[in-house]
């Protein structure tokens, strides 16, 4: 049995691409759709965000009420990315931006590679 399970655990291991990327697409997909909630599953455990003048390291509750506040207050938006930065050890840092009908906004993130996935860590929304 033993040997079966290390085995398998082997072949698992051998064949798993281990090598994840990081969730460009779904972050663009959730400002394009004003989805704070598929925005915020992106995001590690605690994460600070930073909207305008207001910043705060809020848990994921939290963190979606905030932005879903934003996106009421500035519906409609489309969003491009500007900068996708180098993949490192530590993360990756990108920029894009948020276009409303009347405004701008400049939108970082910073992500940080976890176990099994690259999380971010913050998000600063800025005109």
């Amino acid at each position: 049995m033993k040997t079966i399970l290390l085995i398998v655990s082997a072949l698992t291991f051998f064949f798993l691409d281990p090598t994840f990327e990081v969730p460009y697409s779904r972050l663009e997909s959730g400002f394009n759709s004003n989805n704070a909630s598929s925005i915020i599953a992106l995001g590690k455990e605690k994460v600070l965000i930073k909207i305008e003048d207001k910043e705060g390291a809020y848990n994921h509750a939290q963190a979606e009420l905030i932005l879903r506040d934003f996106f009421v207050k500035k519906p409609g938006g489309s969003f491009s990315y500007t900068f996708k930065g180098k993949e490192t050890e530590d993360g990756v840092f990108s920029m894009g931006l948020y276009t409303t009908k009347n405004e701008k906004f400049i939108i970082s993130v910073r992500f940080k590679k976890m176990a099994t996935s690259y999380q971010f860590e913050s998000l600063t929304i800025k005109k």
